[in-house]
């Protein structure tokens, strides 16, 4: 089951909250609160092959791979950034998704949910 980050750092423009796994990370992002969704981003298999998928509301989708940083010989870690990377299934990853996503709110779970049945790899965005 997803669980919601409690105490998520705020900004100045909109709000946001964070729900969270073993395997997912699901961002999602409101104009201010209580307001309208603006988008999210779900990062996914997080161990083993960490990518996200976003959407916006004004701007569509992005799939990356997520690069965590370590570099070979450095001794430390670098931030992690997002690289454009490929086809994002969809069906695997709405599979999974439906097994955890019930104790979000109703509104977060639908919208998330009818994002990624609806997505279409031929209209992904392909730069930031």
């Amino acid at each position: 089951m997803l669980k919601e980050f409690p105490s998520l750092r705020q900004h100045e423009s909109g709000y946001r909250r964070l729900f969270f796994d073993d395997y997912f990370d699901l961002y999602v992002w409101f104009d201010k609160k209580g307001g309208i969704i603006s988008g999210f981003q779900l990062v996914y298999d997080k161990v083993d092959n960490p990518h996200s998928l976003t959407w916006m509301v004004d701007e569509g989708y992005m799939h990356n791979k997520i690069d965590e940083g370590e570099k070979q010989g450095m001794g430390m870690k670098m931030t992690p950034i997002l690289i454009p990377d490929g086809l994002f299934d969809s069906v695997s990853v709405a599979a999974r998704l439906e097994l955890t996503i019930s104790s979000v709110d109703e509104d977060i779970r639908s919208l998330v949910l009818d994002r990624i049945h609806n997505f279409d790899n031929d209209k992904l965005r392909r730069t930031f």
